[in-house]
């Protein structure tokens, strides 16, 4: 019995090890997307059982679930707007027209995003602001 308990840990931890697979071995929306928002080279791909972590040139993070929907991005130089849904870009761009983004992660229903100047918002799809904050 201990035995198939230790098997089944040892199991359960290599399902959630990353390891490092071919760029080329992303689907191709994964790809397109890369392709569409960054200007970068794919450095290192980790998969892991629930997720993509991709590691670009130019310091970019970006992960995606293994069904290839975007969940986060962070570059603590700036990260392209056009990742955002418009309403979104459209109240960022209004209320902090100064700033760039350096970290995007996608909830159920609304965006956390940070900003250049530490400032933490909560934005539904419809651009509403649910709640900012400053990050210290």
């Amino acid at each position: 019995m201990k035995k198939l308990a230790f098997a089944f840990f040892i199991t359960l931890n290599t399902l959630n090890a990353g390891i490092v697979i071919a760029p080329d071995s992303l689907p191709v929306n994964i790809k397109q997307f890369i392709k569409d928002y960054f200007n970068a080279e794919i450095g290192l791909v980790e998969q892991d059982g629930y997720s993509y972590e991709i590691y670009l040139s130019d310091g970019s993070e970006i992960e995606f679930s293994l069904n290839g929907e975007f969940k986060e991005a962070e570059n603590f130089r700036s990260l392209n707007y056009a990742i955002l849904p418009l309403a979104i870009q459209n109240t960022i761009k209004n209320i902090y027209p100064n700033t760039a983004i350096i970290e995007i992660e996608r909830k159920i229903s609304y965006y956390k995003i940070k900003l250049n100047n530490q400032m933490k918002l909560y934005i539904d799809d419809n651009g509403t602001i649910l709640r900012q904050k400053f990050d210290d």
